[in-house]
C-alpha cells in the first residue's frame, strides 16, 4: 500500500523537463530584456525560445513558450510602464503594439510547432517503412538457408543486448541491430547446395561463402543514406580479433559493431542444429565463446556477453528458431 502511495506521489510530482527548459529560456530572455535600453526592439528576441520550443518539442511547448513570454511582458508593461516609452507614447499605442507582438508570437509558435510535428510524423513513417523492409529482407535471408530459420532475428536480439550492456548510444545500438538483421544478406547469392552441404566444404565452397559479406555490401551500398553506417559492420562481421578472419583485420581495426555481431552470430550458430553437427547447449556455446576471447573475439565484447548471458531469454530464442519472425 505504501509503495502504491509513493508511486502516486512520484507520478503527481513528476517534472516535465521540456516545460522547465522552455520556461528557463523565456526567463533568461526576460532577464536580459529588463536590462536592455531599447526594449521595444528586443521584444523580437522572444521568438528565440518559441522557435527552439517548436523545433525540439513541438507545437504544445512552442505555444506555451509564447504564452509565458506574453505573460512576462504584460506583467512588465503593467509594473514598469516606463519600460515601453518611445516616440509614439501612450497606453493605447503600447497596448496595440504588445497585442500585435503577442499575436504574432502565438501564431509563430503554433505554426512552427505544427510544421515540426508534421515533419516528425513523416520521418516516423519513413523509418517505419525502412524497418519494415529490413524485417522482410531478414526473413528472405533466413529462407535461403532452411537450417538457419530466424537466425538473423536472434543475432539482432543478442547483438542489441550486448551493445546496450557496453553502454553504446541508442543510435549506434539501432545500427548494430539492423546490421545484424542483414549480416547474411550476401548468402542469397550462394548456392543452397553449399549452404546445406553435410560433408566437408571444398576450397571453392569456402571461397564462395567468404564473399557473401562483400556481396551484401554490393547490394546495399547503392541505397546510400542511413544504410552506409551498416556496411562496415556487415562487411567485417566474420573478422577475428587475432587477424585470422576473412579480411585479416586485427583488434580494434575491426569496427566495434562487427565485433559485437561476430559474438552473437557464432553463439547463435553454436546453439542451432546445422547439417554437419547437432546444436550445443547454451552453456556449451558460452564456454566456446569464453575460451576464444582474445583470439577470435574482442575480450570487451565477450565480457559484455558474459554479463548478459544469465538474462538471455532462451525460451524466446528457441521459439524464434522455429518461427518466422
Amino acid at each position: 500500500m505504501d509503495k502504491i502511495k509513493s508511486g502516486k506521489l512520484r507520478s503527481y510530482f513528476k517534472v516535465d523537463k521540456e516545460l522547465v527548459i522552455i520556461f528557463l529560456l523565456v526567463a533568461m530572455t526576460g532577464f536580459i530584456f529588463f536590462f536592455v535600453v531599447n526594449q521595444i526592439a528586443f521584444l523580437n528576441f522572444f521568438y528565440l525560445p518559441v522557435i527552439l520550443g517548436a523545433y525540439f518539442f513541438g507545437k504544445r511547448y512552442a505555444t506555451l513558450a509564447a504564452l509565458f513570454s506574453i505573460i512576462l511582458i504584460s506583467v512588465l508593461a503593467y509594473t514598469y510602464p516606463a519600460t515601453f516609452n518611445y516616440s509614439m507614447d501612450g497606453d493605447l499605442h503600447r497596448s496595440l503594439d504588445l497585442l500585435t507582438w503577442g499575436s504574432f508570437l502565438l501564431i509563430t509558435g503554433y505554426t512552427m510547432g505544427h510544421l515540426y510535428e508534421k515533419k516528425e510524423e513523416a520521418n516516423r513513417e519513413i523509418k517505419s517503412t525502412y524497418l519494415g523492409v529490413i524485417e522482410m529482407l531478414s526473413l528472405v535471408i533466413d529462407s535461403v538457408d532452411s537450417q538457419t530459420q530466424s537466425h538473423s532475428y536472434r543475432v539482432s536480439v543478442i547483438s542489441e543486448q550486448i551493445a546496450h550492456k557496453m553502454g553504446l548510444p541508442s543510435s549506434e545500438r539501432e545500427n548494430i541491430r539492423i546490421a545484424a538483421l542483414l549480416h547474411d544478406l550476401g548468402k542469397i547469392g550462394v548456392s543452397c547446395d553449399i549452404l546445406n552441404k553435410i560433408g566437408k566444404l571444398s576450397t571453392n565452397d569456402l571461397e564462395s561463402i567468404k564473399v557473401h559479406t562483400q556481396h551484401a555490401v554490393d547490394v546495399l551500398e547503392p541505397l546510400g543514406g542511413k544504410v552506409n553506417a551498416l556496411l562496415p559492420i556487415i562487411l567485417n562481421h566474420h573478422e577475428k580479433f587475432d587477424g585470422t578472419g576473412y579480411n585479416a583485420q586485427t583488434g580494434v581495426e575491426i569496427p566495434l559493431g562487427a565485433r559485437i555481431v561476430a559474438v552473437a552470430d557464432v553463439y547463435d550458430a553454436l546453439i542451432s542444429d546445422r547439417p554437419y553437427r547437432k546444436a550445443l547447449s547454451p552453456f556449451q556455446a558460452k564456454k566456446e565463446i569464453m575460451e576464444n576471447s582474445g583470439n577470435y573475439f574482442d575480450p570487451a565484447v565477450v565480457r559484455a556477453f558474459d554479463s548478459i548471458f544469465p538474462t538471455l531469454d532462451v525460451e524466446t530464442l528457441l521459439y524464434a528458431r522455429n518461427m518466422k519472425i
